[in-house]
């Protein structure tokens, strides 16, 4: 066996089970040993006096001296009866005299009550004697003292016997333990055995194991599964992102790059001379390493947003004049290549942001949608109060998105796989660095879309009421 096996799940759990076991056990032994005679000892000894008073009452009928009796003789208790006449075993029904065994014992019981002691236990300190005594004075009948006796083997021979059965129980009581035990410890072992099964063949690349239990496992292990196999899901979903992210990156790195070269030999072999063509493919070059310099721009901004370190710098601003100056920033689209924004924005709504993060997501979702809008070329902008919020929808007529692509299109790296000349610039990060700033800023948003039916992306904010 390897070495640190016992600190297994299923072999602590066995240990704890037997140890708690031999714990209770032990304790029994402990008190059968030290105290179950004493204790014993002591509950006949408090019956042998609550049958003496009962026995020696002064408003006792026949009926209940002789049912008290009865119970007495079921006891193991002797009760005996002292007058003038002599003294008589009434529990046997015969006299005792001078020649029989307790006679001895009897008399001095009832001496030693007339020495002064008070009715009561009357026993030998040194126990000399092989009884228990209880004597007193009937308060019924005068000069009648009435003495119960308990043998004190009898209390022996029942502690002996109690010992001896509480042995046999705790043989089966330790065998039983250890089965239950066992039994518990590999149940619970089992499903987490399974599992770190299923994590190392996931660590040597097999991404379709499978963390669910066995059915049967307890609750917590059973959500422990699905915490796992989300886990999994989502590393994978997140690998295959990333691959995506390198072929698109790949893609949109190579393509300027490959521009700049060209137009560079170009300008270097062609249109050095020649002053129009040279700022034409110049101007190319431009573009291009804009194009270089946005997609750096926006993989760095985004894993800001991602990991945090970008804090939001919250202020309460006017998200009725900041929407209206980002429509403005596509005036130039909306006149030259004929697109169509209609605003519908009431005015003077407060709200508590970051300005320029939200500036920025309202400017890629403006973006998103002209560049996948319809045929009409005509993008929607609502911003409207709606009680305590503020609901900003932005709404294309473009192809829309199907139902299983909808929970993706906000993923990191995501692009859609339609080809459309985008107007706008872009490096197809856009829904990833709206989502990341939306979620810092813990607001509700979304898209409603079907195919072929456009599609609406809203935000909803706080609204701020202006007392004024």
């Amino acid at each position: 066996m390897k070495k640190g096996s016992f600190k297994k799940l299923k072999f602590s759990v066995l240990g704890y089970f037997l140890l708690f076991t031999a714990i209770i056990i032990a304790s029994l032994w402990f008190f059968q040993i030290f105290f179950l005679e004493n204790y014993y000892q002591e509950e006949r000894l408090k019956s042998l006096n609550d049958f003496g008073n009962e026995l020696c009452s002064e408003d006792i009928t026949s009926a209940e001296f002789s049912s008290l009796l009865s119970r007495c003789t079921e006891s193991g208790i002797r009760v005996f009866i002292a007058s003038g006449f002599g003294i008589r075993d009434v529990s046997r029904d015969e006299d005792v005299n001078e020649n029989s065994p307790q006679y001895e014992d009897v008399k001095k019981a009832i001496d030693s009550y007339f020495k002064g002691k008070k009715s009561g236990i009357i026993s030998d300190e040194d126990k000399t004697s092989n009884a228990f005594f209880f004597c007193s004075e009937s308060e019924k009948h005068e000069n009648t003292k009435i003495i119960l006796t308990c043998s004190r083997e009898r209390i022996t021979e029942a502690t002996t016997v109690i010992k001896r059965q509480f042995a046999i129980v705790s043989i089966i009581v330790a065998a039983v333990a250890v089965l239950l035990a066992s039994y518990f410890a590999f149940k619970l072992s089992k499903p987490i055995d399974a599992m770190s099964e299923s994590a190392k063949k996931w660590a040597h690349g097999d991404n379709t194991v499978n963390f669910k239990p066995c059915k049967g496992a307890y609750t917590e292990i059973n959500e422990l599964g699905d915490a796992l196999n989300f886990a999994k899901d989502e590393i994978s979903k997140s690998g295959a992102l990333q691959r995506d992210l390198l072929a698109n990156v790949s893609h949109d790195l190579k393509t300027p790059l490959t521009m700049i070269r060209a137009y560079a030999e170009m300008i270097r072999d062609i249109s050095g001379e020649n002053k129009e063509k040279r700022e034409k493919h110049t101007q190319v070059i431009i573009d291009e390493s804009d194009r270089l310099s946005m997609l750096v721009n926006d993989i760095l901004k985004l894993s800001k947003l991602q990991s945090s370190v970008d804090e939001l710098d919250m202020s309460e601003i006017n998200l009725s004049e900041l929407t209206e100056r980002v429509i403005g920033r596509f005036s130039d689209y909306v006149e030259n290549q004929g697109y169509t924004i209609e605003d519908h924005i009431a005015p003077d709504l407060i709200t508590v942001v970051d300005e320029k993060k939200i500036e920025q997501v309202i400017y890629n979702l403006l973006g998103n949608s002209i560049n996948y809008t319809g045929e009409d070329k005509t993008v929607k902008v609502f911003l409207t109060a709606e009680n305590d919020n503020i609901l900003l929808e932005i709404i294309d007529s473009g192809k829309g998105i199907s139902e299983e692509k909808l929970a993706t299109i906000w993923e990191r790296y995501y692009r859609f796989s339609e080809t459309n000349t985008r107007p706008v610039k872009g490096t197809g990060l856009g829904l990833s660095i709206v989502k990341a700033i939306l979620d810092s800023h813990k607001l509700q948003y979304g898209v409603r879309s079907k195919k072929d039916c456009g599609s609406n992306f809203f935000v909803k904010f706080k609204r701020v009421k202006n007392n004024g």
